[in-house]
């Protein structure tokens, strides 16, 4: 091989390694196992929870995750009261004291939008029935701090320290806002205690449930803001250096 020949193979390798995907580009030093339980009574009720859980080789790294796993564990644990007001059991009596035909139905699903070395971002969708109407899906989302072991404001990603802030986040949920069969009637907006929120490596994402821009039939809203456009307008506040994430 000549010389020429071993420069432009250099130059390649170079090339390729600066345009690697987020996936590999930001490879965390953990694993994610899905984990399942299911619980079925098919008479009174039916669980059926998905979930992630993460653990790392490295003890300061795994006891940091533990938060995390245990925060996503606990919220499942008290799901069915958060959602049915009872617990299975209490579920149990009410179909069969009531002789009613229906069952009680929480199922959970969940993606990971993101998943650094030091950041991880996590959105729920949990479907829960109760016997009523119909049923609901309900947003919750879970962005963590794998370093510092906490779980991260919407705050620390955008500076909403003053009005005007405020009102760029507005213009730009707006803008970005799709509603192409005009079905949802309120505009969006969030403010410094805003909770349904999601962070990949391009966009800032906002979760809106059913009944919050319009009616049930309208369904939930999701609004992607790219990143390139908050910085644009002066209200970013994650900073991002070769993997390392950390609110200014």
């Amino acid at each position: 091989m000549n010389r020429n020949t071993y420069l432009l193979l250099a130059a390649i390798a170079i090339l390729l390694s600066c345009h690697r995907s987020p996936s590999e580009k930001y490879k965390p030093g953990y694993t994610m196992v899905e984990q399942s339980k299911i619980i079925g009574d098919t008479a009174y009720y039916s669980i059926d929870l998905q979930y992630p859980s993460f653990a790392s080789t490295n003890k300061a790294a795994n006891s940091s995750l533990d938060v995390l796993n245990k925060r996503l564990e606990t919220f499942l644990d008290t799901a069915t009261r958060y959602y049915w007001g009872t617990d299975p059991e209490g579920a149990r009596k009410i179909v069969a004291e009531a002789g009613m035909r229906g069952k009680y139905e929480l199922m959970n699903r969940y993606e990971v939008l993101r998943k650094d070395e030091d950041f991880i971002s996590i959105k729920f969708e949990t479907y829960s029935y109760a016997l009523g109407a119909h049923g609901f899906t309900g947003i919750n989302t879970f962005n963590f701090d794998v370093k510092t072991a906490e779980f991260l404001k919407i705050t620390d990603f955008v500076n909403l320290s003053m009005p005007e802030n405020q009102d760029i986040l507005n213009t730009l949920l707006q803008k970005y806002f799709e509603n192409p069969k005009q079905c949802f009637d309120k505009q969006p907006t969030a403010g410094i205690r805003f909770e349904k929120f999601g962070v990949t490596h391009e966009n800032l994402i906002f979760y809106y449930e059913a009944y919050e821009l319009g009616a049930y039939y309208c369904g939930a809203a999701t609004i992607k803001i790219p990143i390139s456009a908050l910085k644009e307008a002066g209200i970013w506040k994650w900073e991002e250096t070769g993997g390392e994430n950390k609110p200014t």
